[in-house]
């Protein structure tokens, strides 16, 4: 591996730490998978797609990818090539924080709208489910931009790879979409992949003609993977400038 590891990536007990949470992040998901139970909501709940339906969320998927990269990290601290190759590769640890923040800001940001369903803590159920949504989406995010601002190698991110960063948001959407609109169950993941929404955003008043519903997608749906590379090129450039201070420091010592 590179010779040029920074210090705080040799730390064995920051290496330690890192993967206390990666097992932590597997831990809430298998908990909130065992201790499954449906609850009936008209709004945000209103059919039992059962348990493993769980895995289905972005914001289930993009932890999934947190907790592997965090037990990645942990081990390459402690000196594991084949993991320092992926927690120390900058696209790798762009992709994992890029994924990670739009998952808590499309949460935070659906709270004021109603689109978020609603945190209840009466009940161990429901204290379960509200420390996972909780954990997801309002802790991980920012731990996670924290760790990625900590160069590892001071490797710049390359912007011409940027476009890579969208590919897994794209094919996610246009596969929970296929899976609305072609299977029996009609589970959309998240209400804007329903054709309905953006129809009663733009067109509200006006009969809804479905094939024009779904073509109304398309742009709206580029618009979104757009969103994913603005946030993507903002970190790259913030990360870069970071690695250049931190050389020039270096340089300067």
């Amino acid at each position: 591996m590179k010779d040029n590891i920074r210090p705080i990536m040799k730390n064995k007990g920051f290496g330690a730490f890192l993967f206390f949470v990666g097992i932590l992040g597997f831990a809430v998901i298998i908990m909130r998978v065992v201790f499954y139970e449906f609850e009936y909501d008209p709004v945000h709940y209103p059919v039992d797609y059962g348990r493993f339906n769980f895995f289905s969320y972005f914001t289930v998927q993009s932890n999934l990818y947190v907790a592997f990269y965090l037990l990645c990290m942990g081990l390459a601290i402690f000196g594991k090539e084949k993991a320092q190759k992926i927690a120390f590769n900058p696209l790798v640890r762009l992709t994992v924080t890029t994924y990670i923040l739009v998952t808590g800001a499309v949460y935070c940001g659906g709270i004021p709208i109603g689109m978020t369903p609603p945190l209840s803590w009466d009940n161990f159920q429901h204290i379960m489910l509200g420390s996972v949504q909780v954990f997801h989406h309002m802790i991980m995010p920012p731990f996670m931009l924290v760790l990625f601002l900590i160069p590892t190698t001071g490797e710049k991110i390359k912007l011409k790879q940027l476009p890579i960063v969208g590919i897994y948001p794209l094919v996610y959407s246009v596969l929970s979409i296929i899976r609305g609109a072609v299977f029996k169950s009609h589970f959309f993941v998240y209400p804007f992949y329903k054709p309905e929404f953006f129809w009663n955003m733009l067109l509200k008043g006006r009969e809804m003609n479905s094939g024009a519903a779904y073509m109304l997608l398309v742009p709206m749906l580029f618009l979104g993977i757009g969103v994913f590379l603005l946030l993507a090129l903002i970190l790259s450039l913030i990360y870069n400038r970071i690695c250049e201070k931190t050389a020039k420091k270096t340089v300067e010592i």
